[in-house]
């Protein structure tokens, strides 16, 4: 019999407000990327970003949950990732509170997974635009290597 099941490690990544899913794989993930982001998920708080000028990360993290905000003078894009059933939850209607989604609050994917949620400053800093989605997945990817299931 041939196995057909894709045991590759991988995300489920949702933009909360379109709705858009689409799977990374670890293989995928920008290894230098990932090392400069890891010591930016060893501590709760807030966090210059390396290479972004007037960009900061505020962290928090519980077990082998994080919710991590992208500010400028304004947050920008909320990222939620759980590789743990316990929390996810919570974590999940956590990140669809005061905003308007197409997803469902009550009914969080199974781990792992990495939800963005787009803030309402980032209209006016378009230019985050286009390094925010391979921040996000190298965000992920960071925090699985050094939390999460192998």
């Amino acid at each position: 019999m041939i196995d057909v099941v894709d045991r590759r490690r991988s995300i489920l990544h949702i933009a909360l407000q379109s709705g858009e899913t689409h799977r990374s794989y670890r293989s995928s993930a920008d290894d230098a990327a990932v090392a400069v982001l890891r010591p930016l998920l060893t501590s709760d708080g807030e966090h210059a970003l390396p290479m972004i000028a007037e960009r900061k990360l505020w962290v928090t993290r519980s077990g082998r949950l994080l919710l991590a905000t992208v500010w400028a003078d304004v947050p920008l894009c909320t990222f939620a990732v759980s590789d743990q059933v316990v929390g996810a939850d919570k974590l999940w209607l956590m990140v669809h509170e005061d905003t308007q989604t197409v997803t469902h609050a009550d009914r969080p994917p199974p781990p792992p997974w990495c939800a963005t949620r787009r803030e309402a400053g980032l209209v006016g800093h378009p230019e985050d635009k286009v390094w925010l989605a391979d921040f996000e997945h190298n965000l992920a990817w960071a925090w699985l290597d050094g939390h999460g299931s192998k």
